[in-house]
C-alpha cells in the first residue's frame, strides 16, 4: 500500500509507484491497464479537455528535439492492444490522441521526418524532405499522413506486416520463399522510406521531432499549467495497483 503525488515537479504523473508496477511485471515502456493513464482517466471529476491536454502534455513530453522514431514513443495501451477501439469508425481516445498530434504539427510544434540522419541526427532535425514542406500547405500534408500513417496502423507495423522485397518482388514472412545460401532480402519497414510510398512507412522509417517553438510551449506554457491543475492531489493504491482513494483535488 503507498500514497503518492498524481505528479510531481518535473511534470512526471504517478512516479511513486514505479516500484509497485515493476513488481506487477511492468516496465514502463508502454502504457497498461494499471499505469498512467489508466490511472489518470479514473481521476474524479476529470473533464474532457483535461484529457485532452493529457495527451498534448504526454505526447509533446515524449519527444526529443534531436527527433526519434515513432516507434521509440510511449503509446497509449488503448491504441496499441484494444481491437475494437483501434479498428471503430466512431470518435474515441485513439481519434482524440491523434487530432492532438495534428494539432501539434498544425502549430508548428513538432514535425516529421523521413530522411534518414547519421552524422548530423544530434544538431538537425529541420529538413526539406520534412513533412511540414511536403504538400502545398502543412494541412494538407497532415490529412495525407494522418490517413496514410495512423488510420492504416502502419506505424504499429511488426515482422508479420513487413513487405519484403526479394528479387524485385514483394512478399511478406508467410509468402516468402526458402532462401538459397547467401541470397538476401530487403525489409521496407526498416529502411528508408518516401512519402509517396505510404505502403512502405512504419514507426521505424518516420521519426518526430519538437521544435524550439514546441519546446518554449511545452516549457513555459503547458507543463505548468499542468503541474498547478494536480499539484494538490494525491492517490492511495494497494500492492496489486488498485486505487484505494484519491487525497485532495484538481485545482480549477
Amino acid at each position: 500500500m503507498a500514497i503518492g503525488k498524481v505528479i510531481h515537479k518535473y511534470g512526471s504523473f504517478f512516479p511513486d509507484f514505479d516500484e509497485i508496477f515493476y513488481n506487477l511485471g511492468y516496465d514502463g515502456i508502454c502504457f497498461d491497464e494499471k499505469s498512467d493513464i489508466k490511472l489518470f482517466l479514473q481521476i474524479p471529476n476529470l473533464k474532457k479537455t483535461d484529457i485532452l491536454e493529457y495527451f498534448e502534455d504526454h505526447f509533446l513530453g515524449s519527444i526529443f528535439e534531436d527527433a526519434c522514431e515513432f516507434n521509440d514513443l510511449d503509446c497509449p495501451l488503448f491504441y496499441t492492444e484494444d481491437e475494437n477501439l483501434k479498428n471503430s469508425i466512431k470518435p474515441n481516445y485513439n481519434s482524440e490522441y491523434v487530432s492532438i498530434i495534428g494539432q501539434l504539427f498544425l502549430a508548428g510544434y513538432i514535425d516529421f521526418g523521413i530522411t534518414p540522419r547519421s552524422e548530423d541526427k544530434y544538431t538537425r532535425t529541420d529538413y526539406p524532405t520534412n513533412l511540414s514542406y511536403y504538400k502545398e500547405d502543412k494541412y494538407q500534408a497532415w490529412i495525407y499522413f494522418r490517413d496514410n500513417f495512423f488510420y492504416t496502423n502502419a506505424f504499429l507495423k511488426g515482422y508479420y506486416d513487413d513487405i519484403l522485397i526479394y528479387k524485385g518482388k514483394e512478399y511478406t514472412a508467410n509468402t516468402l520463399p526458402k532462401l538459397k545460401k547467401g541470397e538476401t532480402i530487403h525489409s521496407t519497414m526498416h529502411s528508408a522510406a518516401s512519402w509517396d510510398m505510404p505502403r512502405y512507412w512504419s514507426g521505424y522509417n518516420i521519426w518526430v521531432t519538437r521544435t524550439q517553438k514546441g519546446t518554449k510551449y511545452l516549457r513555459e506554457i503547458l507543463e505548468p499549467r499542468v503541474y498547478n491543475k494536480y499539484k494538490d492531489l494525491e492517490i492511495e493504491i494497494d500492492d496489486k495497483g488498485n486505487i484505494l482513494r484519491w487525497i485532495g483535488e484538481i485545482n480549477r
